[in-house]
């Protein structure tokens, strides 16, 4: 592969994504904050407007964006609680990241950057041929994959909340490269197995790069052997999620406390027990959508999973799989 190779793999990808041109920076600043955490746009150049072509859609919990603003350009996010952790790749031009408030990183062509927005903000000049791939990783899922294929990695706290990684002839390089041309060449909705599958291949090697650039040696989590009572629970939930089981039927069901095992997910798994039970339930919900006789109604299967509210049930399903359950469904039949 040549170095413009992903320039021209995400050129094919755009056509799925959802596209705006913007030539005000108010409103560009404001999609760009819609997408990721509060940010700034302004020219380099006085009173220059953008000439924005900006794409965007998401990868399960990923979100995914290609920009390009038609002039130098300086980007600056806020810091912000529960923000995502932000890689961004150029495809074209470079960009000037900062490292702190008196140095600053050149990122050329290939190159990557990474910045944990949950713990500091962050600012980037781009020259104006500049094109961009943003990926926006939720905090939560990040914590789910790096447990399940590293173990229990030190605190994130004491990783570099901002560091240049990437390049070519890299891991990351390579599994971004070939992700998003899984995505631009499959020409049917993208399958929650493929979801789970390009959740878990960025993810797995984000968390590989960032821990080598912080002097993180993930190797050592593997040690970490998960509690009994974790895996029996994991268990308790996955049989009876169709149940909607609270964390009071479980914790009795396992004779302990709902602080202990609330405290211990979070521990050794990264997330509460209810987000552990939500996502069971729609992981079967749709596994039951995808198999469905001809007969059966998205109203019926959802019902049977304990879902009340269908509107609500919807959107919660949309917002996890890209897609309403009656499209779900209508692949089955």
């Amino acid at each position: 592969m040549n170095r413009s190779s992903l320039l021209d793999i995400t050129d094919t990808l755009i056509h799925s994504m959802d596209e705006v041109q913007l030539d005000r920076w108010d409103d560009l600043s404001e999609w760009a904050s819609d997408r990721v955490a509060p940010v700034d746009a302004v020219p380099l150049e006085k009173l220059q407007p953008p000439k924005a072509n900006l794409y965007s859609a998401s990868l399960g919990r990923i979100g995914l964006m290609r920009t390009s603003y038609g002039t130098s350009t300086q980007i600056s996010a806020d810091e912000l609680s529960g923000a995502p952790v932000v890689a961004a790749t150029n495809l074209q031009g470079y960009s000037v990241p900062s490292l702190s408030r008196s140095t600053a990183h050149l990122n050329k062509v290939d190159d990557s950057f990474l910045f944990d927005l949950a713990k500091t903000g962050h600012s980037s000049r781009l020259s104006d041929d500049a094109v961009q791939l943003h990926l926006a990783f939720d905090q939560k899922l990040l914590n789910e994959i790096s447990y399940s294929w590293f173990g229990n990695l030190p605190e994130r706290s004491t990783w570099c909340p901002k560091t240049p990684f990437g390049g070519d002839n890299t891991f990351w390089n390579s599994s971004l490269r070939y992700i998003m041309r899984l995505v631009a060449e499959t020409s049917q909705p993208i399958s929650a197995q493929n979801i789970r599958h390009i959740e878990e291949t960025l993810c797995s090697n984000l968390v590989r790069s960032w821990a080598a650039q912080s002097g993180i040696d993930i190797s050592a989590g593997k040690k970490v052997v998960v509690p009994r009572i974790v895996r029996t629970a994991e268990e308790y939930i996955i049989e009876y999620a169709a149940d909607a089981p609270t964390l009071t039927e479980i914790a009795s069901a396992l004779d302990i406390s709902v602080r202990n095992l609330t405290l211990n997910f979070k521990k050794f798994r990264g997330c509460t027990p209810g987000q552990f039970i939500r996502e069971q339930r729609l992981q079967a919900t749709r596994k039951a959508l995808l198999e469905a006789d001809q007969d059966q109604t998205v109203s019926q299967i959802a019902a049977s999973f304990s879902y009340i509210h269908m509107g609500e049930f919807a959107k919660i399903y949309r917002n996890r799989f890209g897609e309403l359950p009656s499209e779900t469904l209508n692949r089955s039949k």
